[in-house]
């Protein structure tokens, strides 16, 4: 909710845009001679209430008098113990509802561009935030205009539910649950339909995210009721098979279900269930003091293999899906700043123990004992602080680097054209966005956003300006071309292969470079580990341990 451009105001612009969707009115931004226009909050789903609460999201109905879309859109209601945290602080400067949040936001420059007579290359960004929060206003809009939009492409930032809102699943037919994920369908398609009115190639969209953000885009990239919609996806410090992101469809029903006996249900049958959910205000939804939720992993409301958004196992649904190229990247240090996800843990015993729950692996403590003593091969010294990277590497490599790395060998096993990267650039003047406890300062989750969409607290130095540019001319590169190479680019950075699985394109400044080992080869550890993953083996490959 800052960035390099947030003391900065939009003009709003009195001209009616007769857009497809309905007539509109936006914002203008200027940056030197060139104007972006914007327009906040323009609806692409019916209201999500009543009936449609716990439902597939329904498209908007076009409208007939013109709209003003001069502010964002509320941001659906947040959830959990993150949201607990956010919404006080945020809630000063942004509105969160349940009724008129399904909204989007559109950043188009004014200017036609020769190179692309048919409209120019769109890329639709998905928020990150664990999907128990975020909101596409997180983002300040004016440093928006200022990165992306000024390469020839324009940006698109929907909301989607997300919390028992978004993800609330009985475990059966009753309620499947990932109507987020819907909405993030739901939202490709208005770009389909609509976004020729804004001057964009409806034949030439990119879909990219962060986080819980790139967890959706690969999801999207895999389900049949959504990889249609576009035609190249960048997923980041995020992937379809990490385990933050998504449960087997037993294992979230059981969450969901106690976390209504937390708050009083006393009922036994999915339908009763579904019915306390739906009486319930969503502000209920962030009271998540006291409940343990009764499995593994980062967060209790998160996406599940339900048998619908993905009909068969990921593995297949990738051979069968359009081929689609992409750039998929995780962080130099992942687990970086989410120590306090392990308080009290100290050692690789206790972190690998915890994420690995009795329905997470079968053969918990020999597949536990085994990773241990890979992790701690070569390593006289196990206290201090060797121990303490060795922790932070467990943690990132589990949850997020080694689901992105399952994700690339995927794409390169089925015939995509797939270009790896690790962000490793850091600024030690950057304020520290989270984790207050790290044990040293790098690279971490997330980080690459301040230098993509420009938002970010503190001060945006030269060479953090320079940074953004790289980041900006790489990625809209790939959105024009399926090639971050091209113009602006010095370095080339190979395409994958499975031949070299390896070798990777490490970003950083003043140099970037092709490297090879990636991860240090830890990857091996979690492949390992997945081998005898319980979910891990039903969603990938349809087998039942």
């Amino acid at each position: 909710m800052g960035g390099f451009l947030s003391h900065l105001k939009p003009e709003h612009n009195t001209e009616v845009l007769n857009a497809s969707c309905g007539p509109i009115r936006g914002n203008i931004y200027e940056h030197d001679d060139k104007i972006v226009d914007g327009y906040l909050g323009i609806p692409f789903a019916k209201a999500p209430i009543g009936e449609l609460r716990f439902k597939k999201s329904v498209e908007a109905e076009k409208w007939t008098e013109p709209l003003d879309c001069y502010k964002y859109g509320p941001g659906c209601p947040q959830s959990g113990a993150l949201g607990a945290m956010i919404v006080p602080q945020a809630s000063a400067i942004r509105e969160f509802a349940e009724d008129n949040c399904l909204t989007l936001n559109v950043f188009a420059p004014k200017w036609k561009s020769a190179e692309f007579p048919n409209g120019l290359p769109v890329i639709v960004y998905f928020y990150g935030g664990g999907f128990e929060v975020g909101f596409s206003s997180m983002f300040d809009d004016y440093s928006l205009t200022g990165t992306l939009p000024l390469k020839d492409v324009i940006l698109v930032t929907p909301n989607y539910r997300i919390g028992p809102l978004g993800f609330f699943a009985t475990g059966d037919d009753v309620s499947r649950g990932n109507w987020g994920l819907w909405d993030q369908a739901l939202a490709l398609q208005w770009v389909q339909k609509h976004i020729k009115s804004f001057g964009g190639d409806p034949s030439n969209v990119t879909i990219s995210g962060t986080s819980a953000g790139g967890a959706s885009v690969d999801f999207l990239s895999l389900s049949p009721h959504a990889n249609k919609y576009f035609h190249k996806f960048i997923p980041m410090s995020g992937a379809a098979t990490c385990p933050f992101g998504i449960r087997s469809k037993d294992v979230e029903g059981l969450i969901f279900r106690e976390f209504a006996k937390h708050h009083g249900y006393a009922g036994n049958d999915s339908e009763s269930l579904l019915h306390w959910y739906q009486s319930q205000d969503a502000e209920i939804f962030l009271k998540a003091e006291g409940f343990k939720y009764p499995a593994s992993g980062m967060f209790s409301f998160v996406p599940n293999y339900d048998g619908d958004f993905f009909p068969k196992p990921f593995d297949e649904l990738r051979k069968e899906a359009p081929k689609l190229d992409a750039i998929v990247s995780v962080a130099e240090y992942e687990g970086l700043g989410f120590e306090e996800f392990y308080p009290g843990q100290k050692s690789p015993q206790e972190v690998l123990t915890a994420a690995l729950g009795p329905e997470v692996v079968r053969n918990r403590e020999e597949v536990v004992k085994k990773a241990v003593e890979a992790y701690l091969e070569n390593i006289e010294d196990k206290s201090g602080e060797k121990i303490g990277k060795k922790l932070v590497e467990i943690f990132g490599d589990y949850y997020f680097s080694v689901g992105v790395f399952d994700t690339v060998r995927s794409l390169a096993k089925y015939g995509n054209n797939v270009y790896l990267s690790s962000f490793n650039y850091f600024n030690p003047e950057t304020p520290i966005m989270f984790g207050e406890n790290r044990p040293f300062n790098a690279a971490s989750h997330g980080c690459d956003i301040r230098y993509i969409l420009g938002d970010g607290i503190g001060e945006f130095s030269k060479e953090d300006r320079k940074v953004m540019d790289m980041m900006g001319t790489y990625l809209t590169n790939f959105a024009k071309y399926g090639n971050p190479n091209g113009k602006g680019v010095s370095i080339p950075w190979e395409k994958y292969s499975l031949d070299n699985p390896g070798r990777y394109f490490k970003i950083d400044y003043p140099k970037c470079e092709m490297a090879d080992n990636f991860l240090d080869g830890r990857y091996k550890i979690i492949d390992e580990v997945n081998e005898h993953g319980i979910q891990y083996q039903e969603m990938v490959f349809g087998k039942i341990l």
